[in-house]
């Protein structure tokens, strides 16, 4: 079965998860963040991110570096269902494009996860597969650090460490990527 047929899958069952949380609770951070005192939500409330990516280096067999070797720039919409105050499912997709080395193609990563609520930053875990290209998977632990500028907006940092697996057509090719994001959450 091909990576994309087990997309549906995927996100079938995480939108099937049971939720237990669905009384009056505290308002979440919509992706990091503290909620204003007093403030109730329903869950599970959906909320979501707009933000870039940028791939610093990465090591595999041949380690490459951002500016001598590529410069990458990628868009990263999300949607997340927060299922408490705490506990969210994040469905996240990157397109990114090279800016240095063209012509190329678009690069377009499928990145659901899950990610929970600390205090002051957020931690989380995501799978990953890099759509078009030869068979891969991939898992992404995550830190986030938000700025709170209003009840449902934050500006956040966010460190990646991109692990993927890549059949290179006599086994899989490990590399490990540094990736920084940023953007708004709400």
């Amino acid at each position: 079965m091909r990576i994309a047929q087990l997309l549906p899958i995927l996100a079938a069952t995480f939108i099937s998860i049971p939720v237990a949380a669905q009384e009056s609770v505290p308002a979440p951070a919509e992706i990091a963040g503290t909620a204003p005192t007093g403030s109730r939500k329903q869950y599970p409330a959906l909320g979501g991110h707009l933000g870039f990516a940028v791939p610093i280096a990465t090591i595999s067999k041949n380690t490459t570096v951002m500016g001598d070797d590529f410069f990458s720039l990628g868009l990263t919409p999300g949607l997340t269902v927060h299922l408490d105050d705490k506990w969210a499912i994040d469905f996240e997709f990157i397109a990114f494009n090279e800016i240095k080395n063209t012509p190329s193609a678009t690069t377009f990563v499928v990145d659901p996860g899950v990610i929970r609520k600390f205090d002051g930053f957020v931690a989380g875990l995501r799978v990953a597969s890099r759509v078009g290209g030869p068979t891969n998977v991939g898992i992404v632990p995550i830190v986030v650090l938000p700025i709170r500028i209003s009840e449902t907006l934050v500006y956040f940092f966010e460190a990646d460490l991109p692990v993927f697996f890549t059949d290179n057509g006599s086994g899989a090719q490990a590399s490990a990527t540094f990736l920084f994001q940023s953007g708004f959450g709400f």
